[in-house]
């Protein structure tokens, strides 16, 4: 007797050795293995791919295809236009000796049956980042602010640091700029060392591998009231004969360092013999 078979919708993971086996009486008889081989276009197993490299610097790029049938031959493009004149033998690899603006590339792959266009692999240059925006207020107290930020273009070149630069909107110090740098993301930053009750204007500048960005607009922000950071001056006490009573005096502290609006004052003492301190509660310059 014949018998056939047949491989529908055939695929190249149908090439291969096969063999028929028959059964006869119980014993199992094997023919002789066949080779079947699928021919057709030629099979991309490696693309150009996507990169993004550094300006005038040397760089390589692979297309690999196989058949069968065999040879295949290799031709790149450019912005679509051919490169080599002569084929390449796959695989192929392409060295570019540096670029100054991106470009696209793709390859063909050729044999007898026909040709096979790659995907297009775009290769961006790596240049200076464009400036953060959206910064804004997260949080205050009395000396520190917390901002955030929306980081600009990378310039196809990952951010890996920020600079925060801070000034005070009226100048009290003779070191009124401040410059604090930290790593990103989060693109996050506690300002600290501020003042109580001022001003600040802040920008942010953000660093990639080529070069530093240029500042945000300025954003201005204020700290929160804080202690007084020096106690009431020229503290006096005289005792009051008419009334038998002490009477306490004092200066408030100057105005600039009471960091807000003074509420008050608290008034401990302790008599000569006893232990425990008393206190008392006012908002006056005297006792």
């Amino acid at each position: 007797s014949v018998l056939s078979g047949s491989i529908l919708a055939a695929q190249r993971s149908d090439n291969g050795s096969y063999v028929c086996k028959l059964n006869v009486s119980g014993m199992e008889v094997v023919s002789d293995p066949i080779s079947v081989q699928l021919e057709g276009l030629p099979h991309f197993i490696r693309q150009p791919e996507k990169l993004n490299v550094t300006k005038n610097s040397p760089f390589n790029l692979t297309c690999q295809a196989v058949g069968p049938p065999d040879p295949v031959e290799i031709y790149w493009f450019r912005n679509n236009v051919r490169v080599n004149e002569e084929p390449h033998i796959s695989p192929s690899v392409l060295t570019v000796p540096g670029l100054t603006e991106a470009a696209l590339f793709s390859c063909e792959a050729h044999n007898s049956k026909g040709l096979t266009a790659s995907n297009p692999g775009q290769v961006n240059v790596k240049g200076t980042p464009s400036a953060p925006a959206g910064v804004r207020v997260l949080n205050r107290t009395a000396h520190a602010i917390v901002i955030s930020w929306v980081p600009g273009f990378d310039a196809f070149s990952a951010f890996n640091s920020c600079r925060v630069q801070v000034e005070e909107a009226v100048p009290r110090s003779n070191v009124s700029l401040l410059l604090f740098h930290t790593s990103v993301p989060p693109h996050v930053y506690h300002i600290q060392q501020l003042e109580p009750m001022a001003d600040y204007n802040i920008r942010v500048s953000c660093r990639n591998e080529v070069d530093w960005s240029a500042f945000s607009p300025w954003v201005t922000a204020s700290t929160t009231e804080g202690a007084p950071n020096t106690p009431p001056l020229n503290v006096t006490v005289s005792f009051n004969e008419s009334s038998s009573s002490l009477e306490i005096r004092w200066v408030k502290p100057p105005l600039g360092r009471i960091h807000g609006e003074l509420q008050g004052y608290h008034i401990w003492y302790r008599w000569q013999n006893s232990k425990g301190l008393v206190s008392h509660q006012g908002n006056g310059e005297e006792w």
